[in-house]
């Protein structure tokens, strides 16, 4: 696993709430003082790993890649111009649909003229 900067400062913050309210309980003794020298506590070491951070850690060996514009502009326009090649060919299919929807009502309507003379004469 490697460190990751975010592991650090949870860490730091945990370490310095404890410390804070290690030795506020230890020296002082209104509730309301404790608190306050706790939260102050905390905060210092909470700045402390971020000032540490900064300044040792490699932000940019940790972080892995850059972001390759280039690359994903490409593969969004590959992807794209196979997404409105795919719905040309629906468009199509949905036409030819739609063709021999109308055929086929034009030959029903046919068939039963058809079915209507041959069952006339017979009354």
């Amino acid at each position: 696993m490697r460190p990751m900067p975010e592991n650090f400062v949870a860490f730091s913050v945990v370490c310095g709430f404890f410390i804070g309210l290690s030795f506020s309980i230890v020296s002082i003794d209104e509730a309301f003082d404790i608190v306050v020298f706790t939260l102050l506590i905390t905060f210092l070491f909470y700045i402390l790993i971020h000032l540490s951070i900064m300044f040792f850690i490699d932000i940019n060996k940790i972080g892995g890649r850059i972001f390759n514009k280039t690359s994903y502009e490409n593969t969004s326009n590959d992807i794209i111009n196979d997404l409105s090649i795919r719905e040309r060919k629906m468009e199509h299919l949905l036409q030819k649909l739609e063709d021999e929807r109308e055929e086929l009502k034009k030959n029903d309507s046919k068939e039963r003229k058809r079915n209507a003379k041959k069952q006339r004469p017979a009354a």
